[in-house]
């Protein structure tokens, strides 16, 4: 017997050919994610594996560095530098920080890592 479970919201969607299923409601919808966008993020990702180690990143780095880079990226493609894939580098910093984030928030990483002041309000 599996030790896995199957979930179930209690709604169904049913097809044409009379196959139902549960539905996609409140679920992540990964099929919207730009194939060529995650294309090239996954060709960025390659490259710094090949740099740094494979999944070297996620042993933790403050969010600082990751803005800065961000910010640096931004940039450098705003003044239409080719040299590298600097919009690939945006979301890539930006998914790190969010992976820091969530490994903070479980505990996995040190709560030093989130260096970066967060303004809850920007308009006082």
């Amino acid at each position: 017997m599996s030790r896995f479970g199957l979930r179930d919201s209690g709604q169904r969607e049913e097809f044409g050919t009379g196959s139902v299923r549960d539905t996609q409601e409140g679920k992540p919808r990964f099929d919207l994610i730009s194939f060529h966008g995650l294309k090239r993020l996954a060709d960025l990702m390659t490259k710094g594996a090949e740099k740094y180690g494979e999944r070297n990143w996620e042993k933790g780095q403050h969010v600082s560095r990751f803005y800065s880079s961000m910010f640096r990226h931004m940039m450098a493609w705003r003044e239409g530098d080719l040299v590298e894939d600097h919009l690939a580098a945006i979301v890539y910093n930006a998914m790190a920080i969010m992976h820091m984030e969530k490994e903070v928030a479980q505990g996995k990483l040190s709560k030093e890592l989130l260096d970066v002041e967060i303004y809850d309000d920007l308009t006082e």
